[in-house]
């Protein structure tokens, strides 16, 4: 086991939704989501927090969630006071981020387990104790979040979220292989109904109908007359609103040992075979179908994990615009390049299907909680190989995963992982 960097033993994560009406995580404060998550992936791996050497807390938006110093302010929450602490951040990719640090920490020996967790709640602000908040206005979020991302650029230019990571993608992908703007339309009007059926399934999800349930509430004859219709308007054309993200609140936590002592925690440890990272600044020139940053994190991902991309049994793509289902899959090398908007149309990426991607939902189902949502995204990859994912299992149980985030601006994270 020489080429394993380490191996994930527990793994813990919220319902997403927002604290201030979601029923399941209504009325707490950032220390109990957190803590929440933290303990679920210590029950997992049959662990007491003395049994912790070192935590790394990833948030991004600390304005929001009223917290700065996340390492001190929940280290007696944790029970982990005096234990190594840090708060570190690389936008939406961080808990990615984390899974790699926390590797080379286990395999330099530094630390034997190391908690890694992202808290987000981006909805409200605090008012003059963490119990009580005010929500924010999603312009006043969308300020923060785009401003603070690139200031002399990006935001000034509206080559923001929406422009630059769904509608530009969105049309070089159709220009390039050929698709009209109709057929555009029905292959991101399926993308989103994979989201849906699989957010569906997933009982931790925040939007938890499919699109075919919520057109027979809204009165339309068919999923598709809905997907068209005044409530499902564009956000940035050709991208439509049930094509994004929704923004949640939520937390997300893994435990990573070395290979050697992960069979003592579980009887299915899941290896870090490799992984990447590569980042890059405003404006992204080049072909919007193939940004290199991502190309370079997939390749040395899998040039250290020795794997190549035949071997992939899911793929998860960080899907803040769908865009990426397309355009993701098939630099990934998962899919055949010009073949993922067929693979789309007829099902094969759906959990079910010989090509199944992001099955928690992704960001628009499952929901995006910025810095948590990639150990989301890890508990997921781990639930599908362990075969504990319920409804949504896919089947045979996966083998190779592969984990892809990106961190807005650009911070592109790329983790291998292995069933062992």
């Amino acid at each position: 086991m020489s080429d394993v960097k380490a191996s994930i033993i527990g793994v813990g994560c919220t319902p997403f939704g927002n604290v201030l009406e979601t029923p399941e995580i209504k009325g707490l404060s950032p220390y109990e989501l957190a803590v929440m998550a933290a303990f679920e992936a210590l029950d997992d791996a049959g662990l007491e927090p003395k049994d912790i050497d070192a935590y790394f807390i990833g948030s991004m938006l600390t304005h929001t969630s009223g917290l700065y110093s996340w390492y001190s302010q929940l280290c007696d929450w944790l029970g982990m006071e005096l234990k190594p602490g840090i708060h570190f951040e690389t936008a939406c990719s961080t808990t990615n981020t984390g899974l790699g640090l926390a590797a080379m920490a286990v395999k330099s020996g530094t630390f034997k387990k190391v908690l890694v967790l992202g808290c987000e709640v981006l909805n409200s602000v605090p008012q003059e104790h963490p119990g009580k908040r005010k929500p924010v206005d999603v312009m006043d979020l969308w300020f923060w979040t785009d401003f603070g991302v690139d200031q002399a650029y990006s935001y000034t230019h509206a080559y923001d979220i929406a422009t630059a990571y769904g509608a530009i993608p969105a049309l070089a992908y159709a220009k390039k292989h050929g698709l009209s703007i109709d057929k555009l339309e029905e292959v991101l009007f399926h993308i989103a109904s994979i989201v849906r059926k699989h957010a569906s399934m997933n009982p931790k999800a925040f939007v938890r109908k499919t699109l075919e349930e919520e057109a027979k509430e809204l009165g339309y004859k068919d999923a598709f007359e809905f997907w068209k219709s005044k409530h499902n308007p564009y956000l940035a054309w050709p991208i439509r609103v049930r094509n994004a993200l929704n923004v949640v609140d939520g937390a997300s936590a893994f435990i990573v040992t070395s290979p050697e002592e992960a069979k003592a925690y579980t009887d299915t440890p899941i290896d870090v075979l490799g992984f990447y990272w590569s980042v890059k600044n405003y404006p992204w020139y080049g072909d919007p179908t193939s940004w290199y940053s991502d190309k370079l994190a997939f390749e040395k991902a899998y040039q250290i994990a020795g794997i190549e991309p035949k071997d992939i049994d899911y793929l998860h793509v960080h899907d803040c615009m769908q865009t990426y289902w397309l355009t993701l899959s098939e630099l990934s090398g998962y899919l055949p390049k010009g073949e993922a908007w067929k693979a789309v149309i007829e099902g094969r990426v759906a959990y079910n299907g010989e090509k199944p991607m992001t099955t928690s939902g992704g960001r628009h189902g499952k929901g995006h909680a910025f810095g948590a949502s990639p150990g989301a995204e890890i508990y997921e990859a781990v639930k599908q190989m362990r075969g504990e994912a319920g409804r949504r299992q896919i089947i045979p149980e996966p083998e190779i995963a592969v984990i892809h985030n990106h961190g807005y601006g650009m911070h592109t994270a790329v983790t291998v992982l292995r069933r062992r």
